[in-house]
């Protein structure tokens, strides 16, 4: 199979996770905004942060070094096994041992048995990283995509059940348990691989050298990524964290959907294009307009439509996130077209460069969001907003560099899209403030949509935009595929 099949294929099965992981993922977070408090949600979410931040230690970033390596054998994989094992559950300890640390911070003593509750995620996930790096790396996302979608579905109804039953902020932490646990079984079912008992220290050290840099890049990004929401828990409490966090996963969506879906399959295509620089920079530049084309009008549509889109979903209670997810769909649409700039400093092994930019960007994202902070939840959105544009130039501009592509290169490419998104964006805002003011959220927010896509469609149509034809006949074929293949 040639590699432009292998990653269609791949974007295929990728794309068809993320739906069915997003949709269950979506309908049951819905739900349990509805049986759940924002205050709820915020503890549990000041327990999040420090999860994710461990859980991007025990990855160690060795699975990505794995992949990038492209003569990698079954030594090194379980050498990267055992180093992720030996990660996971020196973590899960010190979580556990931390346990009171974290409720002293917040000055929420709930979340102390919390942290011991779910502290063995670390451990749990660490034995399957190394399973899911093989994965990827052999363009496997049919079984990748079984593993997200009945991994949310499972411990997502799980949740719900517990929420019914009044178990309240224990129902989403052990949501968090169940997905590692279903997770990890099944990837070691997909794989079918068994690590052997061998440890090379040589491949430790060489595929460290990539890793390490990589890790500290994506240490400082997770933290660039949820320094807001740590500040708005300690400074301003669970109820404005529950918020915001409402807000940004909401953000997340189209972004998810989009970007993390190409780059699942971009990373592994393009690290073996790295020695063909015009090859790569045409595969990068389509990757982004194809992004853009998708996350653009969505962005925008959700700013336009979010007080509908709000008040249907959540409910009155939620109101509070709508000018912060306002602010934060910007936020989205530019990350949506920078997210892929990883996948240069990766594929080329770029990771140093890469982390020393982090530590930068660091510095001024807490200096804005510092600032932000005195203006409440609004005010650190809005110091997001300007700190995403300044990281997203200078992404761009660095990771350019190795690619021979300007950045005026990449947002000429986009130009196009953009205007066509904020035209459909102005055209639903001004339609559901003039003729449907008043009218019920179902409707106001039905319209919209269908108003947007309308617009959009036929704008695209119009201009003979190419990345919509391409992106258009790509569709028709998988679908004709699967038609084949289901008779």
């Amino acid at each position: 199979m040639s590699l432009r099949d292998s990653v269609l294929g791949g974007l295929s099965w990728s794309l068809a996770s993320r739906v069915g992981t997003q949709a269950f993922q979506f309908v049951f977070q819905i739900i349990l905004a509805r049986l759940l408090t924002p205050q709820e949600f915020g503890v549990v979410g000041m327990l999040l942060i420090f999860i994710g931040f461990a859980q991007t230690l025990a990855d160690c970033g060795l699975s990505s070094a794995l992949v990038y390596d492209q003569n990698a054998t079954d030594s090194q994989f379980s050498t990267v096994f055992w180093l992720q094992v030996a990660a996971g559950a020196i973590l899960s300890a010190t979580f556990f041992a931390g346990a009171p640390l974290f409720a002293s911070f917040y000055d929420t003593p709930a979340l102390e048995p919390l942290s011991q509750l779910v502290a063995p995620i670390f451990l749990l996930q660490a034995l399957g990283q190394t399973h899911s790096a093989l994965l990827s790396k052999n363009f496997r996302f049919k079984q990748m995509a079984v593993v997200s979608v009945s991994s949310t579905f499972g411990s997502g109804a799980i949740a719900v059940i517990l929420a019914k039953l009044d178990y309240g902020v224990w129902a989403l932490a052990w949501q968090a348990l169940i997905t590692t646990i279903i997770t990890t079984g099944l990837l070691w079912f997909q794989s079918r691989w068994v690590p052997s008992l061998l440890f090379n220290r040589a491949d430790a050290i060489r595929l460290g050298k990539y890793g390490i840099y990589l890790l500290g890049h994506a240490s400082l990004n997770y933290w660039l990524r949820n320094a807001d929401k740590l500040a708005i828990g300690r400074f301003l409490g669970a109820h404005d964290l529950g918020i915001y966090s409402r807000a940004y996963s909401l953000m997340l969506l189209p972004l998810n959907n989009i970007s993390a879906v190409m780059g699942q399959v971009m990373f592994p295509a393009l690290a073996r294009l790295q020695s063909d620089a015009d090859r790569f920079r045409s595969a990068y530049v389509s990757a982004t307009r194809m992004i853009a084309l998708v996350s653009f009008p969505l962005m925008i549509g959700v700013a336009s439509l979010c007080e509908p889109l709000i008040l249907f979903l959540l409910g009155d209670k939620w109101s509070e996130v709508i000018p912060v997810l306002q602010i934060l769909s910007f936020v989205g649409l530019i990350q949506s077209v920078v997210f892929p700039v990883g996948w240069i400093f990766t594929a080329l092994g770029k990771t140093k460069d890469q982390f020393y930019l982090s530590i930068f960007l660091s510095l001024i994202f807490i200096l804005l969001v510092g600032a932000g902070i005195f203006y409440g939840i609004v005010g650190i959105a809005l110091g997001y907003a300007c700190w995403t544009v300044i990281s997203g130039w200078l992404n761009l501009y660095i990771a350019g560099r190795y690619v021979a592509l300007p950045v005026t290169t990449v947002v000429v490419s986009l130009v196009r899209i953009l205007g066509m998104a904020l035209v459909m964006g102005a055209l639903v805002f001004g339609v559901d403030q003039t003729v449907f003011a008043g009218s019920p959220t179902l409707l106001r927010l039905s319209c919209g949509a269908f108003i947007g896509a309308t617009s959009y469609v036929a704008m695209c149509l119009l201009s003979k935009d190419a990345t919509f034809y391409e992106l258009s006949g790509y569709l028709s074929a998988r679908l004709n595929l699967l038609k084949r293949i289901s008779r």
